[in-house]
């Protein structure tokens, strides 16, 4: 009774944490520093008022100040456009912090700049270096000049802002006012203008190498359909899109055309979408959100009386939707904004529309009524939420800026948005790097709770310890089995309370690779090839092989509920270190280590379950158990969602916060989960089965080299593990790459491949494990062999699906759609779970059955070293740019032998 009140008051410990921030964070809820304060803020820059050339000037923002109606000249406004919300309670807040500047002081507009893994990345940009003083006149101010400049810094520091400069390098070309789109190492530069004038060129920019040994690496990519430089873009899954802009120095229009990219299949070019609604525009904004991707502001442009440019300032917003490629109109924004920070930030639910050129000072230029003194570029920030269709004043900047690039760091709360450099006033830059962060409590309230993981984890663990020596540690030989007698109700809820915990233990396996790109590219990534991910998977599986015959040598020798609570808590620890992990070697010791608690836990939960269940439900208790892997598997597809959209953890607050469920699931295994009744003083022990060596024995106490012997008695054992790697060779590549590969042969965003990915196939191994089992438990009544025939049949089925899904691929011409392709290879799922259902009683009856444990384990030794050199083998072949459908069409050949396999087993006598 004591243990159990400790455990309730552990689980009370982790309640409460989830409930209750940190004091610090509430004081500092309590009294923020207001954004953009008199103390940060600096007087608006002296600048004289433009020439009537230079507010007619297509090429950047002319203006700012504080929002103004929208003029005649401007677009008419929506009759959906919402009034600003009165308050923001409940809301993200938001938080001006200290922050550093670019090396150039004077700052530069149009600069291309996004997040990185390996740091943040700012390339170009333009500013007048040879201006004068006080300059007023484009004369007085000189040429524009762009820079070829690219910086890596690192991310700023929490309390000094400070950005270290990592390294400096040259683009091919100077420029600005480009497209941009984050890649792993680096980012992809689209269009821009220089110099020379407006541009097509497509450039891959990386980083590689480490601190002291960085080299620049620059990839020329197919080109865009037409030069095109201030457009407005946006990355969603994986692609860019690129959105009006103007195609010439001279144009007098703006082009209404809108493109995507993937950079994943760059062999597929660009791909026009359908085209902007109305007018064109310039200097518009874009962001995504919640699938869907907003274009807002910019301006139209239109001939004058003597020809030249002229502006009409835009509030107009627009709603993109990829899937439909259709726009509709959605609530206008607050004023007529130009060249805002772009892209828009999209910060836990809401998109944020940063600075720029609201227009007045522009109007009244034409109109010949400019005051003297330009007021400087707006400090406001606008937030959109799509879910309500509405706009709020969320803050302000420290310094007003316009045609600056905007980046978000950090995937859960609180992110951080960098606005970097930017135009303060016609011809005038900062190098001030505006640094913002946004705050949600609730999310913060869960960072809280899931820092108790680790000592939870450690009072489960004296917890479980405790009960195993009260209870003892050696396992205990069975009674006879008494086939009159059913299994029992602890006998189900022992499958009950195991079904949670591997579900739990898939559903971590199956979300490393579902979460590849975040994991690799995102915002708050890790620097990592395809390769060295391969290895990350790879480091799992080689620690989960080859541990696999000691976790059932110690399954068999001791407490088989002790070593699953082990197991349990182990991988709560090492799931929330995986969310910890900063570098590419962090992240291989953290998964290493869960190769450790898997191999405990899968052959003592299976041999727990047979001990329980020994007559015609053993097939049904395993499969129902094993149904659990594909439920967990399903779960993690849907990960994407989790760690984004809508619910925001990031990728490392969503490892972090299973562990914790991991450690708080731990609880209910202690009180739920029971060895089984040891047999009675006397009571013989189980008779072995045959073809086994070893006689029955009252005790357990045998050496590893006599198990071994037992179990390699006769050819059985070998054939299994040759199966066994056969299966395991197309199981774990579907694992760890399917979500990868239906994004490269279909052109899928993570979000959309991952539920893809993972649904279907494991829906299928859900219905084939429990259906499989019914109908190998009846055939077994007439037939002794039924158990390793009903698998058998299905992987010789299943295999040539495969193959005839990876045909289109491989460039044989048949043509499959996504629907037939996931169709074919959810046969794969069938075969899996009809083996899941079936190997461990096919496996008892081949052995001696007091050494299944450890027979699982070598099986499992073989099935997850073809996995890791299959993990490692699809990495290797990304970055050799070799179609991941050639070692999965491998793998259906190798699912066919497997099946013919299954009928080559000794036969049993009816």
């Amino acid at each position: 009774m004591l243990i159990r009140t400790l455990s309730f008051c552990l689980a009370s410990l982790g309640l409460l944490a989830a409930v209750s921030p940190r004091a610090s964070a509430q004081a500092d809820a309590a009294a923020p520093a207001p954004i953009g304060s008199a103390e940060a803020a600096p007087a608006a820059p002296e600048v004289a008022a433009p020439s009537p050339a230079d507010t007619a000037a297509p090429a950047e923002a002319t203006a700012a100040s504080p929002a103004a109606p929208t003029d005649a000249a401007s677009a008419a406004p929506s009759p959906a456009a919402a009034p600003l919300a009165a308050s923001r309670e409940g809301l993200p807040r938001l938080e001006q912090k200290p922050s550093a500047s670019i090396p150039d002081p004077l700052g530069r507009a149009g600069m291309a700049a996004e997040s990185t893994n390996i740091g943040v990345m700012a390339a170009g940009g333009a500013n007048f270096p040879d201006a004068k003083p006080g300059a007023r006149t484009p004369e007085e101010r000189g040429a524009k000049r762009f820079s070829d400049e690219v910086y890596l810094f690192s991310r700023p520091d929490a309390e000094s802002g400070n950005m270290e400069q990592l390294s400096v390098g040259k683009m091919p070309r100077a420029l600005g006012y480009a497209a941009t789109a984050r890649i792993s190492m680096g980012m992809i530069v689209a269009g821009g203008c220089n110099e020379q004038g407006h541009l097509q060129t497509v450039t891959k920019v990386e980083c590689l190498g480490t601190d002291g040994q960085r080299e620049w690496q620059f990839t020329e990519l197919p080109e865009l359909p037409v030069p095109v430089a201030y457009a407005a873009f946006v990355e969603r899954g994986g692609k860019l899109y690129v959105f009006g802009g103007q195609e010439s120095p001279d144009a007098v229009s703006a082009s209404r055309r809108s493109f995507v990219f993937n950079p994943s299949l760059p062999k597929e070019g660009w791909k026009e979408l359908a085209p902007i609604p109305g007018e064109g525009r310039m200097l518009a904004t874009a962001g995504s959100c919640g699938g869907k991707i907003y274009l807002t502001g910019g301006c139209s442009l239109h001939a004058n009386a003597a020809g030249a440019a002229e502006r009409s300032y835009l509030s107009e917003t627009l709603c993109y939707d990829p899937e439909e490629d259709q726009w509709k109109r959605v609530a206008d924004a607050p004023a007529t904004i130009v060249g805002a920070a772009g892209p828009m930030p999209t910060g836990l639910g809401e998109l944020y529309l940063i600075g720029g050129d609201p227009g007045d000072y522009y109007r009244a230029s034409l109109a010949g009524q400019a005051p003297e003194q330009h007021p400087g570029q707006s400090r406001t920030i606008y937030a959109y939420r799509p879910e309500t269709d509405s706009w709020s004043v969320a803050g302000e900047l420290s310094t007003g800026v316009a045609t600056a690039p905007a980046v978000v760091l950090g995937e859960a709360s609180p992110l951080e948005l960098l606005v970097i450099s930017g135009e303060t006033a016609p011809g005038v830059r900062t190098p001030l790097i505006n640094r913002v962060q946004v705050h949600r409590d609730d999310i913060e309230s869960v960072e809280n709770a899931v820092l108790l993981t680790p000592w939870l984890a450690i009072g489960l663990g004296v917890i479980a310890l405790l009960l195993a020596l009260r209870k003892g540690l050696r396992s205990k030989p069975l009674p006879k089995f008494d086939s009159t007698k059913g299994p029992g109700k602890w006998a189900w809820i022992a499958v009950a309370v195991l079904w949670v915990v591997v579900m739990l233990n898939y559903f971590d396996r199956q979300l490393l690779a579902v979460l590849n790109t975040s994991i690799t590219r995102g915002e708050n990534g890790i620097a990592m090839t395809q390769a060295q991910f391969g290895q990350v998977t790879s480091a799992f599986l080689i620690v989960y092989a080859a541990l696999s015959p000691v976790g059932g040598y110690l399954a068999d020798r001791f407490s088989r509920k002790f070593i699953i609570m082990c197991s349990l808590v182990v991988w709560s620890v090492v799931t929330w270190l995986t969310g910890k992990a900063e570098t590419y070697e962090e992240l291989l010791i953290a998964r290493s280590a869960m190769g450790i608690s898997e191999a405990f836990y899968i052959p003592a939960a299976l041999a727990l379950i047979s001990d329980y269940h020994r007559g015609s439900t053993r097939s049904m208790a395993t499969g129902l158990h094993m149904s659990g892997i594909y439920a967990g598997q399903i779960l993690a597809g849907y990960g994407a969602m989790m760690a984004g959209e809508p619910c925001m953890l990031g990728w490392r607050l969503t490892f972090e916060a299973f562990g914790f469920i991991g450690v708080a699931y731990a609880i209910i295994v202690v009180i739920f989960l029971r060895d089984p009744e040891a047999a009675k003083d006397g009571e013989a022990a189980p008779a072995a089965s045959e073809g086994a060596e070893l006689k029955p024995a009252a005790s357990n106490n045998f050496s590893m080299a006599q198990v071994l012997r037992s179990l390699f008695t006769g050819r059985a054992m070998a054939m299994l593990l040759i199966m066994y790697a056969f299966a395991g060779f197309a199981n774990w590549f579907l694992m760890n790459w399917y979500p990868r590969l239906l994004q490269d042969m279909f052109g899928l965003s993570e979000a959309e491949a991952g539920p893809q990915a993972t649904s279907w196939i494991n829906i299928a191994k859900f219905a084939a494990v429990l259906g499989a089992a019914v109908i190998a438990d009846r055939w077994y009544l007439r037939n002794r062999n039924a158990r390793a025939y009903v698998p058998g049949i299905c992987f010789c089925i299943a295999g040539p699906c495969v193959i005839l899904a990876m045909a289109p691929s491989l460039g044989i011409a048949i043509p499959l759609g996504l629907t037939v392709t996931l169709a074919l290879v959810s046969m794969q799922g069938v075969a899996q779970g009809s083996l899941d259902a079936t190997l461990m009683p096919v496996l008892r009856s081949h052995i001696d059955e007091r050494f299944s444990a450890t027979g699982y384990g070598l099986l499992n030794l073989t099935s997850v070293g073809a996995g890791a050199l299959v993990s490692w083998l699809g990495g290797k072949l990304m970055d050799e740019n070799i179609a991941l459908s050639v070692p999965l069409a491998t793998a259906g050949v190798m699912m066919v032998f497997c099946g013919l396999l299954f009928f080559m087993l000794p036969k049993h006598k009816a």
